[in-house]
C-alpha cells in the first residue's frame, strides 16, 4: 500500500514475463537485476513468470529453484521447444497484472530499462515498445536480413511494424488481454500488439551483447530466419495476393497486346521469321511467373492448413509457484 493525500492506496501489479532457451549462465544475473530494478519502484507490486522453452542443459533446475526461494517468481517448463513467441503467449495467457513487461532472458533487452517502461506508462500509455538504435555485432547477412524484413513488414502493413521494434515492451492489462484473445498459429508477437492498436509510445534504447552463452537466433540455420521472417509477414498481410493478382493482369494484357501485334504482322507482310526465341521465351517467362503465383499461394494455403488444425499454441509440462 502507499499513501496518498492520508489515504491508502493499493499497488500496481507488473508482470514481467521472460522466455530461456538453454540461458543457465544468464538466469542469475536476470534475476538479480531485476530485484534491483524492482526494489527502486516502491509503487509496483511484482510477479515475474520465467518460461523454459524446451531447454537442454541446466536451465529448469535454476528456474525452479529460484522459484521455490522467492514466491514472486514462476517458473513454468514447456514440453518441448515452442516458437520464442509461443513462449511469451503462455506468460501473457497467465497474467494477471494492472501491466505486463515481455523481455529476453539473454540480457540484451536490459532489466535497467523497465523504469522507462513504467514511466511511460504512468502518463497513460497503453503500450510502450523499445525500439533498437543500435545492436550489437552480427553477421552481415543476418544484418541486412533484418533491416530488409523491418522494410518490408512495415510497408506491407500499413506502418504497423515499425523499423526496428523489438519484443521488449510493456503493455497495459486492456491491451495484452486484446493480444491474448488473437491466437492464430504462426505468432509475430510484436506485430499482433501493434495490429490491437491503444495509445502506444516507442523508448529508443542501445542493444547490448549477450551477457553470456550463444546467441540461440544466430544459431539457427538461415533458412529457418527466412521462413520465420515470410511467414511472419505473410500472417499479418494479404498484399502479395493483391499484387500477384495485379501481375496476372498486366502480363495478360501484354501477351493479348502482344498476339494482336505478330497478328497484324503476319497479315502485312507474312511470317518474317520461325519464332522458335520468342514462343521459347514467352512460354518461358509465362512459367516463371505460374511458380511465382503457385509459391506464393502455397505459402498462404500452409497458413491456413496450420490454422484449420486448431492445435494449441504451447503444452506445459510442469509449474511451479501458480
Amino acid at each position: 500500500m502507499k499513501l496518498k493525500n492520508g489515504v491508502n492506496v493499493p499497488k500496481k501489479m507488473v508482470d514481467i514475463i521472460t522466455s530461456a532457451y538453454n540461458e543457465q549462465e544468464c538466469l542469475p544475473e536476470l534475476y538479480k537485476r531485476i530485484l534491483l530494478v524492482m526494489e527502486k519502484e516502491p509503487t509496483y507490486s511484482w510477479k515475474l513468470t520465467i518460461i523454459d522453452n524446451g531447454s537442454i542443459d541446466s536451465t529448469w533446475s535454476i528456474i525452479s529453484n529460484i522459484a521455490k526461494a522467492d514466491s514472486r517468481v514462476q517458473a513454468i517448463k514447456m514440453s518441448r521447444n515452442f516458437s520464442l513467441d509461443a513462449a511469451f503467449t503462455c506468460g501473457l495467457d497467465r497474467a494477471t497484472g494492472d501491466a505486463a513487461i515481455v523481455m529476453c532472458s539473454d540480457l540484451q533487452d536490459p532489466p535497467e530499462v523497465i523504469p522507462l517502461l513504467l514511466r511511460k506508462y504512468e502518463l497513460g500509455f497503453e503500450q510502450v515498445a523499445a525500439r533498437i538504435s543500435s545492436r550489437p555485432k552480427i553477421p552481415l547477412v543476418l544484418k541486412y536480413a533484418t533491416k530488409a524484413f523491418y522494410k518490408i513488414a512495415n510497408r506491407l502493413t500499413m506502418n504497423r511494424i515499425p523499423k526496428n521494434v523489438s519484443d521488449f515492451r510493456l503493455l497495459s492489462k486492456t491491451c495484452y488481454s486484446a493480444v491474448r484473445e488473437l491466437r492464430e498459429q504462426h505468432r509475430l508477437l510484436r506485430g499482433l500488439s501493434a495490429w490491437v492498436g491503444f495509445k502506444t509510445s516507442f523508448i529508443d534504447i542501445e542493444r547490448p551483447p549477450r551477457f553470456a552463452g550463444e546467441s540461440q537466433f544466430a544459431k539457427q540455420r538461415l533458412s529457418h530466419s527466412f521462413q520465420w521472417a515470410f511467414q511472419g509477414i505473410l500472417s499479418h498481410t494479404v498484399a502479395p495476393l493483391i499484387w500477384l493478382s495485379a501481375l496476372g493482369l498486366i502480363s495478360s494484357a501484354l501477351s493479348f497486346f502482344g498476339l494482336l501485334i505478330f497478328l497484324l504482322i503476319w497479315i502485312v507482310v507474312g511470317v518474317p521469321f520461325a519464332g522458335f526465341l520468342s514462343i521459347i521465351s514467352s512460354i518461358a517467362l509465362g512459367f516463371s511467373v505460374n511458380l511465382l503465383v503457385l509459391g506464393v499461394i502455397s505459402q498462404y494455403v500452409a497458413l491456413i492448413v496450420e490454422e484449420v488444425k486448431g492445435r494449441p499454441l504451447y503444452v506445459v509440462a510442469e509449474v511451479i509457484g501458480e
